[in-house]
């Protein structure tokens, strides 16, 4: 989108109340330790930049059980294992983080159980029914839009994300 190169600004630590965050398609690096503090988060679109390191634990832990949450952070260069605050949420809805560099068995099982759409890399997620090893090319080599995808309002600086609906219809994504 703007391919803003740039690690995520340690004021951003100072949004504890933000419920939405995207910066996806940049070019952003380094860590998301900054986002420790947003704890109340509902949709973190991340996807397609340059973030490495690990999750912080304490990602979505004051999200109310009421608020659906989304989380793409695809195509990055994560590493460890995913929150064991994933684990404990009942309103994970979508989270897709294929495409990283995951340590092996990183998606806990109460995340499979729990999650409606869920994509990992294979080795990342042993009980994952989509994952991306090659032989799902149709789900894992294009953009998943989880504003599509969830129905979330695009607003009027994201009447695009609305464009393409179709498209994902034909992967028996709705």
């Amino acid at each position: 989108f703007n391919e803003m190169v740039s690690t995520i600004p340690s004021s951003f630590a100072n949004l504890e109340s933000l419920k939405y965050l995207v910066l996806e398609s940049n070019r952003f690096n380094g860590t998301v330790d900054v986002l420790e503090s947003m704890k109340k988060l509902t949709v973190l679109l991340i996807r397609s930049n340059s973030f490495s390191g690990a999750l912080p634990n304490g990602l979505f832990s004051e999200t109310s059980d009421n608020d659906n949450v989304a989380v793409d952070i695809g195509d990055n260069k994560f590493a460890d294992v995913l929150p064991s605050s994933f684990a404990n949420m009942s309103n994970l809805v979508s989270l897709i983080g294929a495409k990283n560099s995951f340590a092996i068995s990183a998606t806990q099982p109460a995340v499979c159980e729990d999650t409606s759409l869920l994509v990992m890399d294979c080795d990342a997620c042993e009980c994952c029914e989509v994952c991306c090893d090659g032989e799902n090319d149709g789900v894992c080599d294009f953009q998943l839009d989880v504003r599509t995808l969830l129905g979330y309002d695009c607003g009027t600086w994201f009447a695009y994300c609305l464009q393409g609906t179709e498209y994902f219809a034909g992967f028996g994504i709705h």
